[in-house]
């Protein structure tokens, strides 16, 4: 009990952080290094669809690994067999416990250490925006008894990040205020 009251803690803290935070870029580096250190993982992750739906492309990433990934504009395809891809594809999140011996894993060199992985949905209702996804490098460092509360969280962050979109598009059009908007004929 003393452990998931902790993990909701943390979770809480998080999403009292990041709601606060009206740019998308610095909600979701903050949120990733947040996850980092409350969770003890070695890498996070946020991946956000593109336009087309079809791609998921990294946003944001911890690490020397992260830095390498975002430079390189990493995407994935969301009908891969990776965690994210099917995390994605299937709105649920996915647990890679022994990810040594998991044939759903992404290999990705930039991350040897890898142990445990869980690629998590970001819903705003029914609307997907894209993944987060943690990487441990302890075995069986994500259970399916957590799944809820990393939904949780995960909730909290999509809900931050689309109110931060709409924070901005609505300076946007308030800077520019002679423009036509769709929807305003």
């Amino acid at each position: 009990v003393s452990d998931r009251t902790r993990q909701l803690r943390k979770v809480n803290e998080i999403g009292q952080t990041v709601t606060s935070i009206l740019d998308p870029d610095e909600l979701l580096l903050r949120a990733a290094r947040l996850i980092e250190g409350e969770f003890d993982c070695y890498y996070t992750a946020f991946f956000l669809l593109d336009i087309s739906g079809q791609w998921a492309e990294l946003k944001e990433a911890t690490g020397e690994a992260g830095r390498v990934l975002r430079e390189n504009k990493h995407r994935l395809g969301i009908d891969g067999k990776g965690l994210v891809s099917t995390a994605i594809r299937t709105k649920q999140a996915r647990i890679a416990l022994d990810t040594g011996n998991d044939s759903v894993r992404f290999d990705n060199p930039l991350l040897p250490y890898t142990r445990s992985q869980i690629a998590i949905p970001l819903l705003v209702g029914e609307q997907l925006l894209g993944a987060l996804e943690m990487h441990s490098t302890k075995e069986n460092a994500f259970s399916q008894q957590e799944v809820d509360t990393y939904q949780n969280m995960a909730n909290q962050i999509t809900i931050a990040l689309e109110n931060s979109r709409l924070f901005t598009e609505a300076q946007q059009s308030l800077s520019n205020p002679g423009r036509c908007h769709p929807g305003s004929i």
